[in-house]
């Protein structure tokens, strides 16, 4: 029943087992629909942005923390089940390095292709990750994709799970507000292109310099790996490559920060 206080669960309960599953393995996250987002911040981020929760999962201390004492309550008052669990098997279930009180499972709430084409149909800029492999760079970037009002991110199948635990916690709350695919880099492209996107690659040694590109329409934004860059599929089907001028001796930014450049680029010309 929702909103009840139970006692604290035993490290072997279900529940824990099913969250442990979620924190490490991709496969689990995908069969059941779920996935793990710590700490207080992201429970209130959820809240607000009403996405479901399956189970809130506190420690017994979260009551003490202002808060976290007022998120459970506030969870509760909704209905939401929220259990009890020592701090220890709390523990084992975050990728956080520093304790946290509160883990929520998450249900993904998965699109259809078609749900995912009317968005893009009326979005004016779209992302598409291209072997981006580290969850918190990938994370990093949806945030700024949300800051950007950028809708919707594409993640071809050779980047990071967008719903591993380390990748959710550095979107700082946009996962919930942000329309986020995983699917073939071929699909995604087809998408992109049947929806009206023109798709336009970073590339830190050729293309036109960011800020004299024309990045006004519909663009769809390709970022690759910080090693690799993006693939030769992504890079035969370009409109258009773009480069972030660097100062001599500089060799390329972090992808975080050249996909924060130009997306803020893509949305300052879409206010012209």
């Amino acid at each position: 029943m929702g909103g009840v206080i139970r006692p604290a669960l035993g490290k072997h309960h279900p529940l824990l087992r099913l969250a442990r599953a979620l924190r490490r393995d991709p496969a689990a996250r995908e069969t059941e629909g779920l996935y793990l987002a710590e700490g207080t911040h992201l429970l209130g981020e959820a809240l607000t942005a009403g996405v479901g929760l399956e189970a809130i999962l506190h420690t017994p201390g979260a009551e003490s923390m202002p808060e976290a004492a007022a998120l459970l309550a506030r969870s509760r008052a909704l209905g939401l089940r929220t259990e009890e669990i020592p701090d220890a098997a709390l523990a084992a279930v975050t990728e956080a390095r520093s304790p946290q009180p509160v883990v929520c499972l998450v249900r993904s709430g998965r699109r259809s292709e078609g749900d995912v084409d009317r968005l893009l149909e009326r979005s004016s800029a779209a992302l598409l990750l291209d072997g981006v492999q580290d969850p918190g760079n990938l994370g990093s970037i949806v945030r700024s994709a949300d800051g950007a009002g950028c809708e919707v991110v594409l993640v071809a199948d050779a980047s990071a799970d967008p719903l591993h635990p380390r990748a959710v916690r550095a979107t700082m709350g946009s996962i919930f507000r942000v329309a986020v695919t995983r699917e073939p880099v071929a699909a995604a492209l087809s998408r992109l292109e049947r929806t009206g996107f023109r798709l336009v690659g970073a590339d830190p040694h050729d293309g036109c310099d960011y800020d004299r590109a024309s990045l006004s329409g519909k663009i769809a934004l390709c970022l690759g790996g910080e090693g690799p860059g993006l693939s030769a599929d992504v890079r035969e089907r370009l409109d258009e490559r773009v480069r972030i001028p660097l100062r001599a001796g500089v060799e390329s930014l972090s992808v975080p920060a050249a996909a924060a450049v130009l997306l803020f680029e893509i949305a300052r010309q879409r206010r012209r």
